[in-house]
């Protein structure tokens, strides 16, 4: 939502969700910073475990 620069309506419109839902996320993501970080540390481990390449790439257009 954020990277796309969405609105909390225009994430629940985009993703069928309901508006309260897009609210729960916002709020748990306020609050648990920390957790969401160490998580995605975690996850990007497991990736680069399996060499997966987490370098964006460019292609010419």
């Amino acid at each position: 939502m954020t990277t796309n620069a969405m609105t909390p309506e225009e994430a629940a419109d985009n993703w069928d969700l309901p508006l309260a839902v897009i609210h729960e996320a916002i709020h748990y993501c306020e609050t648990h910073p920390d957790l969401l970080r160490l998580e995605a540390e975690e996850e990007r481990c497991r990736l680069l475990e399996k060499g997966v390449s987490l370098e964006p790439s460019f292609t010419a257009g």
